[in-house]
């Protein structure tokens, strides 16, 4: 365990955490887009 193994872990750990943001954001997205296109309403079913 030295300060390699945490810096490869740290780096990982960004790596994912920019990835759900990226995630979250197309999401975000996505659902913005259907709400004002009007296409959400076969969602709500």
């Amino acid at each position: 365990m030295g300060a390699a193994d945490h810096d490869d872990w740290y780096r990982w750990g960004k790596v994912v955490l920019y990835g759900e943001m990226v995630l979250a954001i197309l999401v975000t997205l996505f659902s913005l887009y259907l709400a004002f296109t009007g296409q959400a309403g076969f969602l709500a079913h």
